[in-house]
């Protein structure tokens, strides 16, 4: 679950999936793992030439390329305090700032950023 969840998001579903049967029977609708917060920095990667980078290589070494690039970025996300949120085609998508408030989280998803540029280069 970890791979797609943020962990609070994934400790909330599994502590909600373990309720006994009663419980569950009470609830109308889905659980809805949606929360509000403030002063948090969000940064989207897209690369550059994707399209055209993906027409020439095959499937195969495209995945291997995207996936070194992805494992790049979240050595980088760890040390710049960085949370994946969501790999979607060639745009990585991260967040300083959760679970646990930062005060530096702009600076830190700035140097997140820059680092990114340098791991491509």
């Amino acid at each position: 679950m970890l791979s797609i969840l943020p962990k609070h998001v994934a400790d909330e579903m599994l502590k909600d999936m373990k309720k006994d049967e009663s419980q569950k029977d009470q609830q109308q609708f889905n659980t809805m793992y949606m929360y509000r917060h403030e002063n948090v920095s969000i940064l989207f990667a897209d690369i550059v030439g994707f399209t055209q980078l993906s027409s020439a290589c095959s499937a195969q070494e495209l995945v291997k390329l995207l996936n070194e690039l992805f494992a790049r970025f979240d050595k980088l996300a760890a040390k710049y305090h960085q949370l994946r949120i969501k790999i979607l085609g060639d745009c990585y998508y991260c967040i300083c700032g959760l679970p646990d408030y930062r005060e530096d989280h702009a600076v830190c998803s700035i140097l997140m950023g820059l680092a990114m540029v340098e791991a491509i280069s």
